[in-house]
């Protein structure tokens, strides 16, 4: 597929080198982007991936201290940038197994060796507007599902996220990634990670009742203890400022029991092993709507025909009153 229309559609290309760099713009142009921002620093990278609203994002892996696929995590996070779901390609030199596994659980769409031609590029373009894979969450990923080696299983149906290159370029509307539906499937996201948490818990917290037996498996003990209290941590931190709040106390008070439990070095008294059972089943009872709502498939599409029902519908409602 060479037609479309690439020229409404925007890229972010990051290239330490000045002359690929050159290359590699004029080859995005070739294909026919409307607008093409080349940067040079990753300084600059980082400050327009925050900041920009691009289509694609095309970067070298070669940055200071490996930021580039750190990069790539923190907008899968949402902790940069202003859609997760950008579509990232990232183009590499050295292509030995570990470092390909690397670039591939940093959440990123696609990556293409270098050296690279217009053809390498637009057959991983097109391979993004017809066919990117759709997004899984698991403990420590969020991303497109072609990871070579799996750390952790996902919870709930993969997710047809935004495209907003595939939205301009084919001219489909219902993926782009517009303010509601990056915030739809930001949610869907978080349910899925609430949810997986919420499991952690219960099924750790049972490993740390039979770890409590004695003395001699304390290490472990104190192990599960030490994961635990990261979970309910991280638990806290994405249900905060949701209709779920009210549940950070719940995993305040666990937070507290375990680090205490880390710091007594005792066998665990009656007391605590009742709170291990009752607090984690506290919290999955208050979050089983969440764990509910992740077992329904998420597809970007469905979100899009809703929004617009809903707002044909304002305009008739408004018009019906007034009679």
């Amino acid at each position: 597929m060479t037609e479309g229309h690439y020229h409404l559609a925007s890229v972010l290309l990051y290239d330490p080198d000045p002359a690929l760099r050159h290359n590699t713009r004029s080859a995005l142009l070739n294909i026919g982007f409307g607008d093409v921002v080349a940067v040079e620093e990753f300084g600059e990278f980082l400050d327009k991936a925050s900041t920009g609203e691009f289509d694609l994002v095309l970067a070298d892996a070669r940055s200071p201290d490996g930021r580039t696929l750190s990069l790539v995590q923190d907008i899968r996070r949402n902790i940069r940038g202003k859609n997760p779901f950008v579509n990232v390609i990232i183009s590499l030199w050295d292509t030995a197994p570990e470092i390909v596994e690397t670039v591939i659980n940093s959440g990123a769409d696609d990556l293409i060796s270098r050296p690279m031609s217009r053809t390498h590029i637009l057959e991983r373009v097109v391979r993004q507007v017809e066919a990117r894979k759709p997004f899984i969450v698991t403990t420590d990923y969020v991303g497109p599902d072609r990871r070579q080696v799996p750390r952790g299983y996902p919870l709930g149906s993969a997710m047809v996220v935004p495209n907003n290159l595939q939205a301009k370029i084919q001219n489909k509307p219902e993926f782009a990634a517009t303010p509601e539906t990056i915030q739809a499937a930001t949610q869907a996201v978080n349910d899925r990670k609430i949810a997986i948490y919420t499991e952690q818990l219960q099924r750790l917290s049972s490993a740390l009742l039979l770890l409590s037996a004695g003395f001699e498996e304390m290490s472990d003990r104190n192990g599960v203890a030490h994961n635990m209290c990261s979970i309910a941590e991280r638990l806290s931190a994405r249900i905060e400022g949701t209709k779920l709040s009210h549940v950070t106390s719940l995993c305040d008070g666990l937070t507290d029991l375990l680090r205490n439990i880390e710091k007594s070095q005792a066998v665990l008294s009656v007391q605590e092993r009742e709170l291990l059972v009752q607090i984690p089943l506290a919290i999955q009872k208050a979050c089983a709507q969440v764990q509910e709502t992740v077992s329904v498939v998420f597809d970007i599409r469905d979100v899009s025909a809703r929004l617009r029902r809903r707002r044909a519908r304002l305009p008739a409602a408004g018009f019906g009153d007034r009679a």
